[in-house]
């Protein structure tokens, strides 16, 4: 894993958020020290990105190559009259790109980058796959307050050598930012209705979106990784991962094909203590709801259902829609869901509830998988397969979602 000199790498990168330079870009000084892997010796004309990204799922986001200089351009997912979004990534020695023209209200950022901040637990997620936990100076309150009760993200902060609280979302610490000489904060793309990533670029912080859970598609999520792996120039280890999760992924739906035919499926939450008046189910739209569809299963969740994160349903209309269906998949840990059937009778009208034909999230693993299912997709798909044919998995058991004991 590559390791830099961090209070260094901070210095410059607080320095070129100030001053809107950095490395050998308009304004930096000649003789500054250069961070571990700048170049020494640019020649215009040369590709200085060996390792390139290729889009091939994903419906939000593009990546170009320009010689000393990237574009990723990516779909403003809170704003669609908006237009793109655009983020130009120049390699460390190289002349940073003109702000003009379609570039003229781009983030600029200086590549590889050595102090990241992070709100997005997908990101993290990304970030830690990469190996390049290292990097993270700062986290969302949420984040580090996870680390008191969750193994994997005590792992991440104890990579991360101790990162420092920047506030939450919309309520970001600039002053903290700033100081960690922050050269991205890579947010939560949430959708309609959010305005995390707008507030911190208005705010002049460095806020890239992360979009992924907006796209339809798992292995699209997935692919998000790659987007990530161009900030630290890990195009090769990103690919590479990417493949890894598209091989077992296609894999376990190869191995289910027919077998989960024709049955009817929903992706829910139950448990009010979690923000669910009584159902909020996803429909045909949502991840999960192409997911069960690449499974082969019907979602009945799916007729008037067109939002990307679902919609709530009452009981009348749940009853109505789904009291037959022949499997769940609940995304409230195990404990709450079970403690909220056994309040609510009602619960006992659908019949996967009645059979116990559902699998819910595992109490033990539910933050780390909160984090990590939207990029571990083979991992998801595989539960949701073990959940509804248990048959083809004898005696193996879901990582992040599983049946009732």
């Amino acid at each position: 894993m590559r390791k830099t000199n961090r209070p260094a790498a901070a210095l410059l990168a607080l320095t070129a958020a100030l001053t809107g330079c950095a490395g050998t870009g308009p304004g930096a000084p000649e003789d500054r020290a250069a961070p571990e892997g700048c170049v020494t010796d640019y020649a215009e004309g040369r590709d200085y990105f060996p390792d390139k990204a290729t889009v091939e799922e994903s419906e939000l986001w593009d990546i170009a190559y320009h010689g000393s200089w990237k574009t990723i351009t990516l779909a403003d997912t809170e704003d669609a009259a908006g237009g793109d979004l655009t983020y130009v990534l120049y390699q460390c020695g190289t002349p940073r790109p003109e702000a003009a023209g379609e570039l003229a209200d781009a983030l600029f950022v200086q590549v590889p980058v050595t102090s990241v901040s992070v709100t997005s637990f997908n990101a993290l997620a990304m970030v830690d796959r990469l190996g390049e936990a290292d990097t993270v100076t700062g986290l969302s309150g949420q984040l580090l307050g996870n680390a008191e009760r969750d193994a994997w993200y005590a792992g991440v902060v104890e990579e991360a050598g101790g990162p420092m609280s920047i506030g939450e979302y919309t309520d970001l610490d600039r002053e903290a930012v700033l100081g960690l000489g922050t050269e991205v904060i890579l947010m939560s793309g949430f959708g309609a209705g959010y305005d995390d990533v707008s507030n911190a670029r208005a705010a002049g912080l460095p806020g890239v979106s992360v979009s992924n859970r907006m796209e339809g598609g798992a292995l699209a999520s997935a692919e998000w990784i790659k987007m990530i792996g161009a900030f630290y120039n890990a195009e090769g280890a990103a690919n590479a991962e990417f493949e890894a999760i598209r091989s077992e992924f296609d894999e376990v739906v190869a191995s289910v094909s027919g077998a989960v035919a024709d049955r009817d499926a929903g992706y829910l939450c139950v448990s009010p203590e979690r923000g669910c008046e009584f159902v909020h189910a996803h429909g045909e739209r949502t991840l999960a709801g192409r997911l069960l569809a690449r499974l082969g299963a019907d979602n009945v969740f799916a007729p008037g259902n067109e939002g990307p994160n679902g919609r709530p349903y009452d009981y009348e209309e749940a009853v109505g829609t789904a009291a037959d269906a022949d499997f769940f998949v609940v995304y409230d840990p195990m404990e709450p869901t079970l403690d909220a059937l056994d309040a609510d009778p009602r619960f006992d009208r659908f019949r996967p509830f009645a059979e116990g034909a559902f699998v819910a999230g595992v109490d033990a693993n539910f933050e780390e998988c909160r984090a990590k299912t939207y990029l571990d997709v083979d991992v998801l798909v595989r539960d949701f397969a073990i959940g509804m044919a248990p048959e083809l998995f004898p005696g193996e058991r879901g990582t992040c979602f599983t049946r009732p004991s």
